[in-house]
């Protein structure tokens, strides 16, 4: 009934690029006589706004690319002689020298001797393989590290007496699965409230007021019920096509059908019950949804066109499309019918849950981004409009690249933007060519990417400030926001690196390419919120991962998979599974495959239609419970030998362990099992007799 559109989001760490003369305001406190500067050495990370010096150094290179490290006022503490320095972060820095690698310290001693060493670091943890590939893990500060710190992986789990694996599903309530068979509910005091044997599967429904709602199989998973966080059925045993969750209204829905040979639906009938398990309403002529993101009930008189309605059967949102979803709240819902042009999406519109029509339905995107503001794209241009239909920002831009609501760089048909606030309020003024965010080694043009949310730098003063180039007809300019309000933090008539909070910046000198250090003067960079002196603050924004509670069948079996989900700007789920689990439960169909590490090149290797053979003890268990901070995962995958780009998140709890898991299509994809949504099920559908199709 929902179609769950991914949009890439990215992180992105916010450093350097620098350029021209320094401006009059700012002095040179080290002449550009550097080369290189690796993306450690000079400005901001994801941690702070202070110049990352090591013990008072920092790696530079000559005019003939060789590495040494300087101090903050120039002097060679290590002469120019190695290929490459990178900081650990710790105090030390991975040294490189032709075909060998080494670890040294700050003074330029060597405790790591450079040879047939292959040394990369991942979650801050440093990985050294000799030339046999026996592996070695130290800390940034070179202690003694583990595999599993290295990875990011614990195989440690909640622990309850005579239970292998919990799950807790709300305050208090957990799912267990006992050391003998069978799966039970337990209660804060971890008793048995519905005991092992009882249901096949139990899976979690919905919260509400804090009591959880449960969908129960019977032994042979054929029939289902709801019970509630007592044990008490909600919803009758019985053959249902379709369970709903628990609405905002709480209600749960149920519904039968008959499916034709064509695919085509039809004897609909439909319960809807309250949770005291009292049945309220009942139809026989269409499927009736609860789903958890609309105010009311979602409906198809057909199985082909979607609508809602209220619980006495008043249509609200005509019956007349072929895809709701959510509009980021439950006052409005986005509708969509299929575009004639593209199979693969939709043209889109927005009606009130009470049925009015907000936005004809015309566009090409309609994309929530909080606060009552949407980005809108009519296949031409992007526009901003609000939660009534007006647009606030009109549809005139190339691109809207969005990093929050009040920091929207707004490109025009010529190629220049500038940043403006989803009402239009410009925050930066307009450059003659696209806005640049410094990053790692170089400037990035965001033309390439969508973006929904930067990680930039965070300062003493809790703000969090980007640099930006601005191209005027004069020259280069460098401002300085607060991303988080939109505030100007000012600028300086040079194109520089972030400034640290007592007023120093990288610079590049365009005659001559090379680096150096500037010092702003007083009053040159009008900020007074920003502190005096002292490093900036290490906390970092979250990602958050989300619990789901999604059937998911593997070739037509309920499975309890622990599984994660990410949600776009619309709330719809990207969902994720632990490739270990995938792999023990899959393993003796046709879709087998085998995991393994590859500690020599740093990658997962997978090797389709292979027995899973390399199981750790981790498969279907999991220490965290509920939402969970994640990270990217950059590690690189081989399948049958050949490097594959598939979507990975690392799950991280409160112990700094965690688990790496994958897009679940993408393990379809690449595998070689069809993966579908069963909307009418509410379920992920894995079918190893099948391909992947990608519908």
């Amino acid at each position: 009934m929902r179609w769950n559109k991914k949009l890439l989001s990215a992180l992105l760490l916010v450093v350097m690029l620098l350029t021209t003369v320094l401006p009059g305001a700012a002095a040179a406190e080290l002449s550009a006589t550097y080369e290189k500067a690796s993306y450690y050495d000079i400005a901001t990370t994801a941690y702070s706004r202070m110049l990352l010096f090591q013990n008072g150094v920092t790696p530079a290179a000559d005019s003939k690319d060789h590495y040494g490290l300087i101090d903050a006022t120039g002097a060679v503490k290590v002469p120019f002689q190695y290929d490459l320095l990178e900081s650990t972060g710790g105090g030390y820095f991975i040294v490189t020298q032709g075909e060998q690698m080494g670890i040294m310290d700050s003074t330029g001693k060597m405790v790591l001797a450079l040879g047939d060493n292959y040394i990369q670091m991942n979650n801050q943890v440093i990985s050294v393989a000799d030339q046999d590939w026996n592996t070695t893990y130290y800390t940034a500060d070179m202690k003694p590290s583990t595999e599993s710190a290295y990875y990011g992986e614990s195989s440690g789990s909640v622990e309850i007496e005579g239970y292998g694996w919990v799950e807790e599903v709300a305050s208090g309530y957990y799912v267990a699965y006992a050391q003998e068979g069978g799966v039970a509910l337990l209660n804060s005091s971890h008793q048995a409230v519905v005991p092992a044997g009882q249901y096949g599967s139990l899976t979690l429904a919905g919260v509400s007021n804090g009591m959880p709602y449960l969908e129960a199989s019977s032994e042979d998973y054929t029939q289902t019920c709801i019970i509630d966080g007592t044990g008490k059925v909600i919803v009758p045993m019985g053959s249902y096509s379709y369970v709903g969750g628990v609405s905002p209204n709480g209600k749960i829905s149920v519904c039968t059908w008959t499916q034709g040979d064509d695919g085509s639906r039809s004897n609909f009938v439909s319960k809807l019950y309250d949770l005291t398990g009292k049945e309220v309403q009942s139809w026989t002529d269409r499927e009736v949804n609860t789903e958890t993101y609309f105010r009311d009930l979602a409906f198809t008189l057909d199985g082909e066109k979607y609508g809602t309605m209220d619980e006495s059967g008043k249509t609200l949102v005509p019956n007349e499309f072929d895809m709701l979803t959510s509009a980021g709240d439950l006052s409005k819902v986005v509708v969509g019918n299929e575009n004639p042009a593209d199979e693969w999406s939709y043209i889109l519109g927005m009606y009130s849950a009470d049925g009015q029509k907000i936005l004809d339905v015309k566009y090409s995107e309609l994309k929530a981004l909080g606060g009552d503001y949407f980005r809108v794209y009519d296949g031409a241009h992007y526009g901003i409009a609000n939660g009534s239909g007006q647009f606030t920002v009109p549809l005139s831009y190339q691109q809207l690249r969005v990093y929050c609501r009040d920091f929207i760089e707004a490109v025009n048909d010529n190629g220049g933007s500038k940043v403006i606030n989803v009402e239009n309020k410009e925050i930066i003024p307009q450059s003659t060519e696209e806005l640049y965010v410094y990053k790692d080694y170089n400037t990035f043009d965001y033309n390439y990417f969508d973006y929904t949310n930067l990680a930039p730098s965070y300062d003493g003063y809790e703000g969090t400030v980007l640099p930006f180039r601005v191209k005027t007809a004069s020259g280069y300019e460098t401002y300085y926001v607060d991303y988080t309000t939109g505030q100007s933090l000012g600028s300086l008539p040079v194109l520089a690196s972030n400034i640290t909070s007592d007023g120093r910046f990288v610079y590049r000198d365009n005659a001559t390419g090379l680096y150096g250090f500037g010092q702003l003067t007083q009053g040159s960079f009008p900020n007074p919120d920003a502190p005096a002196s002292g490093a900036g603050s290490t906390v970092q924004p979250q990602n958050v991962a989300y619990a789901t509670s999604y059937s998911i069948l593997v070739d037509g079996k309920a499975v309890e998979f622990k599984a994660y989900a990410l949600k776009d700007a619309n709330g719809n789920d990207t969902n994720y599974l632990k490739v270990r689990d995938v792999a023990y439960i899959l393993n003796g169909t046709q879709a087998q495959f085998n995991v393994d590490w590859d500690g020599a090149a740093g990658s997962i290797v997978l090797q389709t239609k292979t027995p899973y053979t390399t199981a750790n003890g981790s498969e279907m268990n999991s220490s965290f419970t509920g939402n969970q901070p994640y990270q990217k995962n950059p590690a690189t995958v081989l399948v049958d030998g050949v490097k594959t780009d598939f979507d990975a998140i690392t799950l991280t709890d409160a112990g700094n362990s965690g688990h790496t898991y994958f897009k679940i299509r993408d393990l379809g994809k690449y595998l070689g099992f069809e993966v579908t949504w069963d909307s009418a099920q509410g379920a992920i559908v894995i079918d190893t007799t099948k391909p992947y199709s990608g519908n």
